[in-house]
């Protein structure tokens, strides 16, 4: 019972607090306080605390000091650098395998289109074709659309050709033309030893030797522009050098079974197919 009370009195003992002139000892004020009063102050004193603490770091950016938000911060980071890692490893395989098979059409390893011919067909009983050949009214609107948008390409293409200032490769006379499907290009015959020069700012896509084409070298210009130089005697350039308009990229030569005396075949292209140099070069004349 002794000990109940004397608890009792701990929490009912009062503390008298005082403020008075520290030279005259005039009193103020005072203020008279228990125990149990002081305890609830301090209770009230650290929720009022813990709300404005809660208030400060949930909605100001205070909150990104914490620990657990810098770590979440960071893993948001990993998986955002990841995600674009991820977009560039996609654009660089699509682009690589542009580019391969770009090459591949430019070198003659496949052809631009793909045909079926009737040599192809084991049997004739194993097919039955009916052809017809009348032109209905919606299929001579889109060969019309179709005429219409490859001649729009090619005003737009003769545009961007406009503001270009493009180097005569090599000066020299034209032995072949440009005939399509199977010549994509002019053969120039000039000097011998004579530099081959790039038409145009670019990168190296494809420089290597084939046995048909000899030393060949592919570049790539703005506006989807590419350049082809075959037959080479030797090259001055590999794949990703940066050229410029005029630079020596190598020496015109005999190279390849497809070329019976030296010269330059060179050939244009752009992302409607290829072009007939004759339109943008002079080769010196």
């Amino acid at each position: 019972m002794k000990k109940q009370e004397k608890k009792k009195n701990w929490f009912k003992k009062s503390t008298r607090i005082v403020g008075m002139d520290p030279v005259t000892f005039e009193e103020w004020w005072r203020v008279k306080i228990n125990r149990i009063q002081i305890i609830s102050i301090f209770l009230l004193l650290a929720v009022i605390l813990f709300f404005f603490n809660f208030a400060i770091f949930s909605y100001t950016p205070l909150g990104y000091l914490l620990p657990e938000n810098i770590k979440n911060k960071n893993k948001q980071k990993v998986e955002l650098a990841a995600l674009k890692a991820d977009q560039l490893e996609r654009k660089i395989n699509a682009q690589e395998k542009y580019i391969s098979n770009l090459q591949k059409v430019i070198l003659g390893e496949v052809s631009v289109d793909s045909i079926y011919n009737i040599e192809n067909i084991s049997s004739p009983e194993a097919i039955n074709i009916i052809s017809d050949t009348t032109t209905s009214e919606a299929e001579k609107e889109l060969n019309k659309n179709i005429q219409q948008n490859a001649e729009r390409q090619k005003k737009n293409q003769d545009k961007i050709f406009d503001h270009l200032f493009l180097f005569d490769p090599v000066v020299g006379e034209i032995s072949q033309k440009f005939r399509l499907p199977n010549h994509p290009g002019v053969d120039v015959v000039t000097k011998k030893d004579a530099p081959i020069k790039a038409c145009l700012n670019g990168v190296v896509l494809h420089s290597s030797y084939d046995d048909k084409d000899g030393h060949t070298i592919i570049i790539s210009h703005e506006n989807n522009i590419i350049s082809v130089y075959k037959h080479a005697k030797t090259v001055y350039v590999k794949v990703g050098d940066q050229v410029s308009t005029g630079k020596a990229i190598g020496v015109v030569g005999n190279s390849g079974e497809r070329s019976t005396g030296p010269h330059l075949h060179f050939e244009l292209w752009s992302d409607i197919g290829p072009l007939n140099p004759i339109d943008y070069f002079s080769f010196g004349k």
